[in-house]
């Protein structure tokens, strides 16, 4: 996978890859959080002390950015925001792909809480000054489907779309329910930890309630 933060600050990007050797197996040097430019109100550096008017402080090591935010803060964050993204597409390829009406209503009925997520998502990175800028971007990660994987479901009809859906959600809603756990026990923003608790119990309802396949 391809580095997304080019520069970034050698704290910000350590933060980035245990966040993501601790909850993303086969991922380690992938997901990295982007940082806010240099004219932004407070500037992260490599230090532990991150901010150029000495407001950073010091969370396990970790430099904070704008907002009182760590680098895992950051991280998880903008990993949660690539998954949903993509989820929520999937999830509306539903409509007109599958003849199954439980599919497609509970399809509908998580995509609106993957948008409503993704509002408070982005809020948190707005509050904070980060650019939301996806740097996830053509990554393939566990809870995130491939491009190829991700040309069948948009090519598939009927029983064959509705087993992919099934799958591609599936291992999304694992892998969020994996890393709301995960950061919520790291040295994470309570605000963060506050949205974390959500995201996996929307995750968990959501698995919970996903219609079984016929005959299943």
């Amino acid at each position: 996978m391809a580095d997304a933060a080019a520069g970034a600050p050698r704290a910000t990007l350590l933060a980035a890859a245990l966040l993501c050797a601790l909850t993303v197996p086969g991922c380690a040097g992938s997901p990295q959080p982007s940082v806010p430019p240099a004219s932004a109100t407070t500037t992260t550096t490599a230090a532990p002390h991150a901010s150029a008017n000495g407001a950073g402080q010091d969370h396990g090591g970790t430099a904070t950015a704008n907002g009182g935010l760590n680098a895992t803060d950051i991280g998880w964050i903008q990993l949660m925001i690539a998954m949903d993204d993509q989820a929520h597409h999937i999830l509306r390829l539903a409509r007109g792909r599958t003849a199954d009406k439980g599919l497609l209503d509970w399809a509908d009925d998580t995509a609106d809480g993957h948008r409503a997520e993704l509002g408070t998502l982005r809020a948190l990175l707005a509050k904070a000054g980060i650019p939301d800028d996806n740097p996830h971007a053509g990554h393939e990660m566990p809870g995130m489907v491939s491009t190829r994987e991700l040309r069948a479901l948009e090519t598939a009809r009927g029983s064959r779309f509705d087993r992919l859906l099934r799958s591609a959600l599936g291992e999304h809603l694992k892998q969020k329910r994996m890393l709301a756990t995960s950061v919520r026990k790291a040295d994470a923003d309570p605000e963060v930890k506050r949205v974390a608790l959500s995201v996996g119990t929307s995750a968990s309802d959501a698995q919970r309630r996903m219609p079984s396949a016929p005959g299943g």
